[in-house]
């Protein structure tokens, strides 16, 4: 065999001698011939050296192929958590938005100086309790009672007051008695006394600052749900379910139409302050705007009454001493 041929021969064996995949016999013959062959040691440098570089070509394809893979988990993952977190800030800001609504709505109803408040709480099958509130240019007038089978079983005082005389006078009349205690309050009171419980959720009055006016509001929407319905009373109404009790709200005028499971008292073992029974109630609200009259929030002549003045401030005075 000349030196040509054999080179050939030895140079189409090189790959499969670096692969380490030739027999015995054709392994000796190709390092017997790189032992006197220049060339053919130099094509296997070549063909060692493309074989590095095809590995650190794969090697690298890999590495990238795994990079490509991390960042599209990566990416993945984030865009979970975006989906999440538009889900919540749009679950969020959309109950932010309906008890906004409502408070709004319920501060225009009562932007006049004319309205009338009623509400009834039935705790039992045989008793309710009224609470009616008549409020005309800052006069206004408080009557509470209750009522089984159609007869009132007690009545509680009368109250009256004027905001625009002296907000922080108020007046509770006992007609039957001809008794009246004329109370100075460590506060004045305002109109928005008189709303602020009409609504779910936290009016402006009955916090201390801004800052926690604002914190309240914020949190509201996390312990709240809200749905909607239309049932039963034939106009739409949401549903604020604050877990232990419910509010039905008008959508249009943002009013309370009714309200259940408020806890109004409790049944204990005999001896004991083991609850045995707690009463819910169901309460529903009428409103009437513009039709007070004078002679509905018009105090009666006290001149025959038993008067008794009531300082609160001087109260409270007397008691740190």
């Amino acid at each position: 065999m000349d030196k040509k041929t054999e080179c050939e021969i030895v140079q189409d064996l090189l790959i499969s001698y670096v692969d380490d995949v030739l027999n015995h016999a054709s392994k000796k013959l190709v390092e017997k011939h790189l032992i006197e062959c220049e060339k053919c040691r130099e094509k296997l440098q070549e063909i060692r050296k493309d074989g590095q570089k095809n590995e650190e070509n794969q090697k690298t394809q890999i590495d990238y192929l795994k990079k490509l893979r991390r960042r599209s988990r990566i990416k993945a993952f984030l865009m979970v958590i975006f989906v999440f977190v538009m889900i919540f800030v749009s679950w969020y800001l959309y109950k932010f938005w309906v008890i906004n609504r409502v408070c709004g709505k319920i501060e225009k109803q009562f932007e006049g100086e004319n309205f009338y408040i009623e509400e009834n709480i039935s705790c039992d099958e045989n008793s309710v309790i009224f609470n009616k509130i008549w409020y005309k240019d800052g006069k206004y007038k408080v009557v509470s009672y209750m009522e089984e089978v159609g007869k009132v079983v007690q009545k509680f005082e009368t109250r009256y007051g004027n905001l625009a005389e002296n907000a922080q006078e108020e007046y509770f009349v006992n007609e039957d008695e001809k008794k009246v205690r004329k109370e100075k309050m460590l506060t004045a009171r305002k109109k928005r006394d008189f709303i602020v419980s009409q609504s779910p959720f936290v009016l402006a009055s009955g916090v201390d600052s801004k800052y926690e006016f604002v914190m309240l509001k914020l949190g509201e929407p996390f312990y709240v749900k809200i749905s909607t319905n239309h049932k039963q009373i034939g106009r739409k109404y949401y549903v604020f379910d604050f877990g232990e009790s419910k509010k039905w709200v008008d959508m249009e005028s943002g009013l309370p139409i009714m309200s259940f499971g408020d806890v109004v008292g409790t049944n204990f073992y005999p001896n004991t302050n083991i609850p045995k029974q707690e009463f819910s109630s169901v309460s529903e609200y009428h409103y009437d705007f513009g039709n007070v009259a004078d002679e509905d929030v018009q105090m009666p002549d006290l001149e025959d009454y038993e008067v008794e003045e009531f300082d609160w401030e001087k109260e409270m005075e007397q008691g740190l001493e």
